[in-house]
């Protein structure tokens, strides 16, 4: 997502995300943010003023990528996979079968 100086409202980074989140992030995780990003998902930020500033809109897509890129992959059938042989004499000796 790319920010549009002239036309979205700009918010400090550290305000927007203690409003989000409900708590104060510390600094390092907002620089870990914007530099690193998390689980491949980098916050989109402007300087101004020597502020880091966001948008809303940036910060929820950042927020939604993360949960993207974490979430595992839904299996190909939604079938559970299967057990070997060995595995289900295991599971049968304990009475869990």
């Amino acid at each position: 997502m790319s920010i549009n100086i002239e036309t979205d409202e700009l918010i400090p980074l550290g305000i927007l995300a203690t409003q989000r989140l409900g708590k104060r992030p510390s600094p390092a995780t907002l620089w870990r943010w914007r530099l690193h990003g998390v689980n491949g998902a980098r916050l989109a930020v402007v300087k101004s003023g020597g502020c880091w500033m966001t948008t809303a809109a940036a910060f929820a897509e950042f927020l939604r990528a993360q949960t993207a890129n974490c979430s595992p992959a839904p299996l190909a059938d939604d079938a559970p996979a299967e057990r070997s042989a060995a595995t289900q004499k295991k599971l049968a000796a304990a009475g869990l079968l």
